[in-house]
């Protein structure tokens, strides 16, 4: 029998903290070869629309998970007022080839991609580190937000973003998500006016420009940069990651879709991968999380398939303890 799961059962089987440690779970697999996650697949769709095929395998003491998702993406889609984006996830027992599970792939995404943020702070950022400044409010950001509040309590997050709407949106939900625990949400200037002071940054957004300056940081800060997944995009400026400690989902993946790293790699302006960390090397504790107090720490993710396998094996197993879903015989 197989379960299928909607965006709120997935809501209901799945809180940050449990999202935080299956990346831990899902990075420490890939780096010691435990996971295997392809180079995405894209297939043209009709109306220059585009289909994303994501497959990965996950493989633990307990279990041996494959996962499939598929992401549409139908800019059409705005004109019928219907979301311009869907996700769904197929995951398999990879012993039987048995499928057991199919959900709703948006929030499962949302969640692991602001996880491993949350992953990546809990590593790098220092342990009184508690004003954010946030770049871009779009749909990516309340899941940022809610990753690093869950290990490193906030005083404050300020917001630099264009759209007055998103900016208030993400007001909303980060008070819904947080409830009481919400810090105080204001919307910054300027880039100076958020980062005074601020020891944590994400950039959420798909700029193709650098979002603020070496001279704004201050030592010490982490910097989390999700947002940039093509080459031509760039949130964080050559000097300002010349001078930090780089960490990466993986290597691979990075070198193929992050234009953060590309475009300063091909101007010679940073080290090579070489002189990169991937996250699952201080996962397993090869390397060191913060090395010291003045430290400038980069982290930057585009997205690993493994993620979302692991994130969908923990949901289901969730959702089968609280007995929620609907159960169908394929």
């Amino acid at each position: 029998m197989a379960l299928i799961l909607s965006r709120a059962d997935v809501q209901r089987s799945l809180d940050m903290t449990e999202a935080i440690n299956a990346m831990r779970l899902a990075f420490g697999a890939l780096y010691t070869d435990h996971a295997q996650a392809p180079q995405r697949l894209a297939v043209d769709l009709p109306e220059k629309s585009l289909a994303l095929l994501m497959p990965s395998l996950l493989q633990t003491n307990q279990q041996h998970m494959f996962g499939l998702k598929v992401v549409t993406i139908v800019p059409q889609n705005l004109s019928r007022n219907m979301p311009r984006i869907f996700a769904s996830i197929l995951l398999l027992d990879a012993t039987t080839g048995q499928t057991i599970a199919i959900m709703e792939g948006g929030w499962l995404t949302a969640m692991r991609t602001g996880a491993v943020s949350g992953l990546a702070t809990e590593l790098l950022a220092r342990k009184d580190a508690d004003i954010l400044a946030l770049f871009g409010a779009g749909a990516q950001a309340p899941t940022q937000v809610l990753a690093i509040h869950t290990v490193r309590p906030l005083r404050e997050v300020r917001v630099v973003n264009r759209n007055d709407t998103h900016y208030h949106d993400l007001v909303q939900s980060l008070q819904l998500l947080l409830g009481p625990a919400c810090p105080p949400i204001r919307r910054a200037l300027s880039s100076k006016d958020a980062l005074t002071g601020a020891s944590l940054v994400a950039c959420a957004t798909v700029s193709t420009t650098p979002l603020f300056s070496w001279n704004e940081i201050a030592p010490g800060t982490h910097i989390n940069a999700i947002g940039a997944f093509t080459p031509e995009m760039c949130e964080v400026d050559p000097v300002t990651l010349a001078h930090a400690r780089i960490v990466v989902d993986q290597r691979e993946a990075a070198l193929t879709e992050a234009g953060d790293l590309i475009q300063p790699l091909a101007a010679g302006l940073i080290g090579g991968p070489a002189t990169w960390q991937e996250l699952g090397e201080l996962v397993i504790g090869k390397h060191p999380g913060r090395q010291t107090a003045e430290e400038v720490t980069f982290f930057k993710s585009v997205g690993i398939a493994v993620q979302d396998v692991a994130v969908a094996s923990y949901v289901y197993q969730k959702a089968r303890s609280l007995g929620i879903g609907i159960e169908v015989n394929l």
